[in-house]
Formats: C-alpha cells, structure tokens, sequence
C-alpha cells in the first residue's frame, strides 16, 4: 500500500461547476513509513486529505522540522522489509510542504 498526494484547485471556467486542476503532484509513496509522519505531524499523513493546503503548512513546516532535527529517532523506524526510508519519507513530507506553501488555496487529495 502506498499514499498518492495531489493538490487540487477549483477553477472557475464559467460552466455552471468548476473544474478540478491539478496544482501539484506529490507522487506516490509507500505506506511502510507512516509511523514516522504520524509521530512527527501528532496525526495520520491520511488525515490531511480534503484539507486545504494553507491551513496544513504551519504542522507541516513543524513536522519536516522535527524529522530533519532528530534523524536518528527517525531512522530507527526504518521498516525492515528494506521499502521506504527515512530519507524517502522525508523528501515526500518536504514536497508536500512546499506544494502547500506554493498553493495555499489548493485542496489536498491523499489516496492510499
């Protein structure tokens, strides 16, 4: 299982509903390190779907904060079955904060 991270925009092209665009895709990935997003975000990474992306950023930036200050509590959550890494993790949190910085408005999509 893997989480996939997309945020979205409503756009108003003057058809009676808006269109969904895709502002930023985050990409895929696996599941195996959710233990490290929860302990550092106090929440599931799922739990951020349907969230919009300004309101998300301040817990984000906290929470790349903690992973990059305290690598080694981190790493030691590394799963054993070799997919994901604390690295991976990481990067992917990181990408995700910077999307939510770049596109505040944005709604975050998760599907895992």
């Amino acid at each position: 299982m893997s989480y996939d991270i997309s945020l979205y925009l409503k756009v108003d092209t003057g058809d009676p509903e808006p269109i969904d665009y895709c502002a930023a895709d985050i990409g895929n990935y696996t599941s195996n390190v959710a233990a490290m997003w929860h302990d550092a975000l106090g929440h599931r990474l799922a739990d951020l779907h349907g969230q919009r992306a300004g309101d998300c950023s301040d817990a984000l930036t906290r929470a790349v904060h903690d992973m990059q200050q305290r690598p080694d509590h981190y790493q030691a959550m590394n799963p054993r079955n070799g997919w994901g890494d604390y690295e991976g993790a990481l990067d992917y949190l990181a990408r995700l904060r910077i999307a939510c910085l770049a596109h505040p408005a944005a709604e975050i999509h998760i599907s895992h």
